[in-house]
């Protein structure tokens, strides 16, 4: 019979063995859920500390992905060596819709390799099924969320996690870890991801006799990168031009990117080819004007 229970008392009770303990654990060792095909380590702290076999249990459910484990890197290896790599168009793609609403980020501190993110308003539907058709390569899914903004609900994207999104991520958002445009990123875009960058986050507005305008809305980069993206546009053959608003509410200084008539309908007969019908309200549905000088 049991003696009294109070603090301190061991009677009846086996002296604890971390030996014993590691030795029924080891019985017991679950694989990774990775699929790398290797057990998860015993954590020598618990064994140190004294506990028993329940904890290290119940470290293993909380931890089934734990990085440590020895063939995580062979593993990345072997992921990499499976991926089919990424063109240089598709590429082109990717830099430019990040110039705009998308953006890349690792789902989780456990990710290898990162992802590609979008949300868009419910009227870009098409449009962002399109882009997960054309990004098809990467597994890009498709579906709908509820809205908190303008808008009862939005169209999302996302792609798989890729080996090759690992250079995006570090050229896009650099050691800041926020999107930073260099002329290194810039270069990167090809005349299809201009259209991208365009149809995500540029607009069109025409005068009452149809005499286009186009506006970047690139407010959330610094007046800097406006100036660097003004003068690579201007490169391409698309005199833009910086401009700045004060917004009233909060008294703080936006910067964004214009082009005028001229640069608009050159941006606009150029880039056409690459949209889809849903979006031929950013092209003006025919209501242009032809310009009034040659």
């Amino acid at each position: 019979m049991r003696g009294h229970q109070f603090k301190g008392n061991t009677y009846g009770q086996k002296p604890y063995s971390a030996e014993r303990i590691a030795e029924q654990a080891e019985r017991l060792r679950p694989h990774c859920q990775c699929g790398c095909g290797e057990k998860l380590n015993i954590p020598a702290f618990l064994l140190q500390k004294g506990k028993g076999l329940k904890s290290i249990q119940s470290y293993w459910d909380r931890h089934p992905y734990k990085k440590s484990h020895g063939l995580w890197e062979k593993r990345t290896e072997q992921i990499v060596q499976q991926s089919q790599s990424l063109s240089t168009e598709v590429l082109g793609l990717i830099y430019g819709t990040l110039l705009g609403d998308g953006s890349i980020v690792y789902p989780n501190f456990h990710s290898r390799f990162p992802r590609l993110v979008w949300t868009h308003g419910q009227r870009q539907q098409g449009w962002m099924e399109y882009k997960a058709a054309r990004l098809s390569c990467l597994q890009t899914r498709c579906y709908i969320a509820a809205n908190a903004g303008y808008g009862a609900t939005s169209i999302c994207g996302r792609t798989a996690c890729h080996p090759d999104l690992v250079e995006v991520f570090h050229r896009v958002r650099g050691v800041s870890g926020n999107k930073t445009v260099t002329q290194d990123w810039l270069s990167c875009i090809t005349p299809e991801g201009l259209a991208w960058w365009y149809l995500d986050d540029g607009s069109l507005n025409l005068s009452p006799q149809g005499s286009p305008r186009i506006q970047f809305h690139t407010e959330g980069y610094s007046p800097e990168e406006n100036h660097l993206i003004a003068a690579w546009l201007t490169d391409l053959g698309y005199a833009a031009t910086f401009r700045s608003y004060t917004r009233t509410r909060n008294a703080k200084q936006y910067s964004y990117i214009a082009l005028g008539a001229k640069s608009a309908r050159k941006l606009l007969a150029d880039l056409r080819p690459f949209s889809i019908p849903t979006m031929d309200y950013k092209f003006g549905d025919g209501r242009i004007c032809p310009p009034r000088w040659g």
